[in-house]
């Protein structure tokens, strides 16, 4: 009874306690949810004083407070900590004190001895500070740091002290007055006023982490971005470039995201070149995105540059980029049918290529639609197409066609699969001014092309290993008629597994494979559930008549092709090794391409090799014999190493490289690396940058995407 009797009165001092704040945020006209709990609870209604102690805990809102003692003066609406606390603002802001005074709203008072955390990142320590207004923190010798302080690691990466700071809880933005930076305890900069967004911001108006390098063209360089809020869904960055060599530029880099799509510009050029004689340089990029009413698509992209070299001596975006191509495209896609309307044009940054005889395209339209076929069975389809091209002398091509086709599928009771696929291509050309075409000429031509496809799959299972072997045939016929038209879109032709069983290996409507021919082939495929995979794949084209369609070094010359095969080999996500090759009957190799990824716990690898016989790409006039590796190693949690080759067998020197140190834990991210750019490699001038930035973490939100071990102790 007597154990009973005392959790009475524990209950009705907590009623009573309850009924104090609440009739004390009524008479402030607020109404907010408050609770207490606690191990023991003491009540004089005499002075209106509660205290409570033992595991003590308030909660109001989203706010939690913790102490081990807590005494409330419901006269003076004034709550007095006179130990240890944690004030807990919903996720983002943590309080721990040594002693504290606040009002019955806990939103305003002092705090002594103050640690606080901001986004679980940024950690500010005050000998005091004073909340106000609800919103405003003023703290008073302040030190504040992102990184992981304690006895063991006393002297934290970076710090800033300053006389006071005030932390504005609704703009989220933190005021330091005479603030040093502090790295690794020495004085770096000092500011008599600082402002910065804390770590609950996502965007915020200021400056951005500076780059530095040393470029062996442009000498000591440094960038520094500032970034623009323009709005909930806009932002602009302006970077600055200085070049101790006096190259200036400016790089513009405006997003805005609508309701419906977005839009990325991209733009650099320069106030003064040391380069060249001319002051003003120039590039930009841009790209966008609409859906537009009706499942309608709008894209389009800008690049161009006012010279071939700027992008190259500069390293702007993907500077071994040797053509720019701007387009705007309008398309829809539904279940059976697609359709676009396009308009491209395209400039040249080739040293031997001129602009003018890049054709303007203006517009290409396309469109495809499938039925299922009522009576044969199968699909129907028919594709449209045309496609206007202009030149700067006068020269005009135009193309129009209309492909109706069949196919049908069957599948037989042992396991043979069959299909059966027919064309008829028609096309109308009309051109001006056409070299070596005489006069205004105009073609019309109809081109019927008939497959049957063969398959037969034989599956084995041994143990839980299956093993898989098709062998397929296809014969394909096409009139032996040679086209007359021009060629625009089908010069270059490769050979290569994907389009061993195709209907015709030419890329555009330009030109067909003609006559009749036979493309036969078998792949082999073994399936084990424990990771490892293994794939085969040998074909050939087989030709009655030798047409004279394709050049030598193309493989498909002549009655019988070259081989064309393919391996690969994987291992659940940690190995994975694909090798093409296209060879004689005499294994003479014209093409052998591998490329090799490794990822284990600490290195990742991606290794590629290439020989390409001078003419295998249409177009190619000299062989291709070279190897890249790149590799990631990390160290630890905090250091990794980075570092990229490509080496040219033919020239037998290196066409570049890139080597990189960085160091990242909770506070900070440093960043070491040395570009390599040599002669021979498409750059026009051979050039060498070494590159550092530095990235504190705690300003903004950017929180780091994985945990680092615990040195010591947090804040």
């Amino acid at each position: 009874m007597k154990r009973l009797g005392s959790l009475c009165l524990i209950a009705l001092t907590f009623i009573v306690m309850l009924a104090q704040f609440g009739l004390a945020q009524a008479q402030s006209g607020k109404t907010p949810s408050v609770s207490l709990v606690a191990d023991r609870v003491e009540f004089d209604p005499i002075s209106q004083v509660l205290v409570a102690s033992g595991n003590v805990q308030i909660f109001r809102d989203d706010q939690v407070l913790t102490a081990e003692k807590l005494i409330y003066d419901q006269r003076n609406q004034r709550i007095m900590v006179p130990g240890s606390l944690t004030l807990v603002s919903g996720t983002e802001l943590t309080t721990r004190a040594q002693s504290a005074v606040l009002d019955a709203d806990l939103e305003n008072g002092l705090i002594r001895g103050a640690e606080i955390l901001i986004g679980q990142q940024l950690q500010l320590v005050a000998e005091e500070f004073h909340r106000t207004d609800g919103r405003f923190k003023i703290l008073t010798k302040t030190v504040a740091s992102s990184c992981h302080v304690c006895a063991k690691n006393p002297v934290p990466f970076w710090q800033i002290r300053s006389r006071r700071v005030i932390h504005d809880e609704l703009e989220r933005r933190l005021y330091f007055e005479n603030a040093t930076l502090q790295v690794l305890g020495v004085p770096i900069f000092y500011a008599p006023n600082l402002k910065i967004p804390d770590p609950t911001v996502n965007r915020a108006t200021g400056f951005l982490v500076p780059k530095f390098s040393d470029s062996s063209t442009l000498g000591i360089g440094v960038e520094i971005p500032y970034y623009i809020t323009l709005g909930d869904h806009a932002d602009l960055t302006l970077t600055p470039e200085l070049y101790s060599r006096g190259s200036v530029m400016i790089n513009a880099d405006y997003r805005k995201n609508f309701k419906r799509g977005w839009v990325k510009v991209d733009t650099d050029f320069t106030l003064s070149d040391s380069l060249t004689t001319r002051s003003v340089r120039s590039s930009i990029s841009a790209e966008g995105h609409f859906q537009l009413e009706n499942e309608i698509e709008l894209d389009f992209g800008i690049e161009a540059a006012s010279d071939k070299a700027f992008r190259e001596d500069y390293l702007i975006g993907d500077y071994e980029q040797d053509r720019l191509t701007s387009f705007l495209t309008l398309r829809r896609t539904r279940k059976n049918g697609y359709v676009s309307l396009s308009t491209a044009y395209i400039q040249s940054l080739r040293k031997i290529e001129v602009d003018t005889q890049i054709p303007l395209v203006l517009p290409e339209f396309y469109a495809r639609k499938t039925w299922n076929e009522p009576y044969f069975g199968g699909k129907l389809g028919l594709t449209a197409q045309s496609v206007t091209l202009l030149r700067d002398n006068g020269n005009r091509f135009f193309r129009a066609g209309l492909i109706v086709d069949w196919q049908r599928d069957w599948t037989f009771k042992n396991g043979l699969m069959m299909s059966a696929y027919g064309e008829v291509d028609n096309s109308v050309y009309t051109t001006r001014n056409y070299p070596p075409l005489l006069g205004n000429p105009s073609y019309s031509e109809s081109i019927p092309t008939a497959a049957l496809d063969f398959r037969l799959p034989l599956a084995r299972q041994v143990g839980r290993v299956t093993h898989v072997l098709e062998p397929r045939l296809q014969l394909v016929w096409s009139p032996k008629t040679a086209r007359l038209n021009p060629n625009e879109d089908s010069v270059q032709v490769e050979f290569e597994e994907n389009n061993l069983f195709s209907h015709n290996r030419f890329p555009g409507f330009d030109n067909s494979e003609l006559g009749a021919r036979a493309n036969i082939g078998v792949s082999y495929t073994r399936f084990d559930p424990n990771g490892w995979n293994v794939g085969v794949t040998v074909g050939q084209v087989l030709r009655f008549d030798d047409l004279g369609q394709f050049s030598t070094g193309t493989g498909l010359d002549g009655h019988h092709s070259d081989f064309v095969s393919t391996f690969s080999i994987s291992f659940k996500d940690r190995i994975d090794f694909v090798n093409r090759m296209l060879f004689d009957r005499n294994f003479d190799l014209s093409k052998n391409e591998a490329q090799m990824t490794l990822n284990f716990d600490r290195l990742s690898t991606k290794g590629t090799y290439v020989w390409l016989e001078k003419d295998v790409v249409a177009g190619a006039s000299d062989r291709r014999h070279e190897a890249s590796l790149a590799a990631v190693y990390r160290h630890d949690d905090y250091w990794s190493y980075s570092a990229e080759w490509r080496h040219n067998f033919i020239t037998q020197r290196p066409t570049s490289g890139a080597f990189g140190v960085k160091y990242e834990n909770e506070c900070v991210a440093v960043n070491l690396s040395l570009s390599l750019q040599y002669e021979g490699s498409g750059i026009v001038r051979p050039t060498k940058e070494l590159g550092l930035t530095v990235e504190l973490a705690g300003f903004g939100n950017k929180k780091r995407n994985k945990r680092y071990a615990q040195r010591c102790a947090a804040l």
